[in-house]
């Protein structure tokens, strides 16, 4: 049985190195579609300024010139993406590949600015942003720590052990939510239907990272109304409902089917239902 570890092992990695080749090669496909898009957009933009009642505004100037250094972010980014040699040759997304594709969506989203205080909203534009999406979806299926595209709606744990979740705003651009509490993580988790353990999706990261990401709002829930019990096997573990931020033991699986049934309680860990201070049974 040993002696096929190491073939299994190479199996696995061969499957994610080609899986890897993959999402590149899709990427620089989308990659070249965006090029055509932006040059098409940034020629759409010079005829339209330079024929428009025979002059030009220092808004629309603004624009037509950041139409033109999107055209210029793509060309390099595509050039990068097909490089084999040196910095960009890796499959795997290090820091190189993935914060081009940021720098890429900077510039339109730099783009998107100038043309919206121009009064402008070109179809060509809804299409690059589209195209954008699809790049950044692919970005997400190579797993590494500093992909934030990989990270999106996962959690990441601080050094002060803060619990964060990964959400995206735009193209190439991610905020960090902190969890108020251990009972607001294992809420929202449940909320979403992710299963029993949130810590499944937690990824560890340099707090480098984190700090490249706006911090936002903090995610604050809780189980109140809900039925709970104690995460494990151990036979005839109670149940309890949390009302006001205390924990009533259910007297009698009469009351659970009353509540909803089985299905709709939570398992947690034993500190976290510990926390709660006790309260009435519920007859």
């Amino acid at each position: 049985m040993k002696r096929n570890v190491p073939i299994i092992a190479l199996a696995m990695f061969l499957a994610a190195a080609f899986a890897l080749a993959d999402s590149r090669e899709e990427i620089l496909a989308l990659g070249d579609e965006l090029t055509q898009r932006a040059a098409s957009l940034a020629q759409g933009s010079f005829d339209h300024f330079m024929g428009w009642r025979g002059e030009i505004s220092e808004q629309e100037q603004a624009a037509l010139f950041q139409s033109e250094a999107f055209a210029a972010s793509c060309r390099l980014f595509v050039r990068l993406c097909g490089e084999k040699t040196g910095s960009y040759a890796s499959d795997e997304v290090h820091t190189n590949l993935y914060n081009a594709f940021a720098f890429l969506a900077r510039s339109f989203s730099g783009l998107e600015g100038e043309m919206r205080r121009a009064g402008l909203q070109p179809y060509a534009l809804a299409e690059c942003r589209e195209i954008l999406a699809d790049m950044e979806k692919a970005f997400s299926k190579w797993p590494a720590r500093d992909n934030l595209a990989y990270l999106q709606q996962k959690y990441v744990q601080a050094g002060d052990r803060t619990v964060y979740l990964i959400e995206r705003v735009q193209p190439g651009v991610y905020q960090r939510r902190p969890f108020a509490s251990m009972e607001s993580f294992f809420r929202y988790h449940y909320r979403l239907k992710r299963g029993p353990d949130p810590w499944k999706l937690l990824e560890k990261v340099d707090e480098s990272l984190l700090e490249k990401m706006e911090l936002a709002p903090a995610i604050d829930e809780n189980f109140n109304g809900c039925l709970v019990m104690e995460a494990g096997k151990r036979p005839n573990r109670p149940v309890y409902l949390i009302d006001g931020g205390r924990k009533r033991a259910v007297a009698s699986p009469a009351v659970v089917e009353r509540y909803g049934g089985w299905g709709k309680v939570w398992e947690l860990p034993a500190e976290l239902i510990a926390a709660y201070p006790p309260g009435d049974p519920v007859q």
